[in-house]
């Protein structure tokens, strides 16, 4: 079920609009694991619906637990391959690639738990590169509020400028990355070329730190 959530949060524009806050970290480490959206908790319960019909809530609830706590250990960068479970579990090698933002990470490795959906759907791909961490288009910012609810006025605007109604409704159901004329997920050669210096040290370099703290 975790598999079936993560696709969707993340093909989904409308539902990116809230799991894209966990991915905007540029680091990857234990606290990435507990950056999360406000508004994730307001939808993500329809996933879990249908399992009330044949789960014991108990069941449900301990079941959880548990598969938070499996998720928040692999978001580090210190653990690398795990041998002979990297083929059956999600790890910290499989999740640096959905968390990264090279062109061979986008819309991969959905598992919470065991990859092996991956691999049997054709969306897994294992760490070849060094993973650069974030947004394919950086937000650049660290006020909270921005990094919330930055996507939903990208949504806003761009549903407006969007001509023709079943496009509009495309807007909202399709990837992040769609537009008129291509493919449900977007092209991969639109998503720009990844830059592997921090946004953090980017502001350092620029201008405006220098300015707001005289240091230049």
């Amino acid at each position: 079920m975790k598999f079936l959530v993560l696709l969707y949060i993340t093909e989904v524009n409308m539902l990116w609009a809230a799991h894209q806050v966990h991915h905007s970290s540029e680091d990857y480490n234990l606290s990435t694991a507990l950056r999360q959206s406000v508004l994730q908790k307001y939808f993500s319960w329809v996933f879990n619906l249908p399992m009330a019909l044949f789960i014991p809530p108990s069941v449900f609830a301990v079941h959880l637990q548990f598969n938070l706590l499996y998720q928040f250990w692999i978001h580090t960068e210190i653990i690398g391959n795990l041998g002979p479970l990297e083929l059956i579990l999600n790890t910290p090698s499989h999740h640096r690639v959905h968390h990264g933002r090279n062109h061979y990470c986008i819309d991969k490795n959905y598992a919470g738990t065991l990859i092996i959906w991956d691999r049997i759907f054709g969306t897994f791909a294992p760490e070849n590169e060094k993973v650069i961490f974030g947004l394919t288009h950086p937000i650049n910012a660290f006020e909270p509020l921005w990094v919330q609810c930055h996507h939903l006025l990208y949504i806003w605007k761009t549903f407006w400028a969007t001509p023709g109604i079943s496009n509009k409704i495309s807007v909202l159901f399709k990837g992040p990355g769609w537009q008129p004329g291509k493919p449900r997920l977007g092209c991969l050669e639109d998503i720009p070329a990844v830059c592997n210096e921090k946004y953090y040290l980017r502001k350092w370099k620029g201008k405006d730190w220098v300015e707001n703290f005289n240091l230049g």
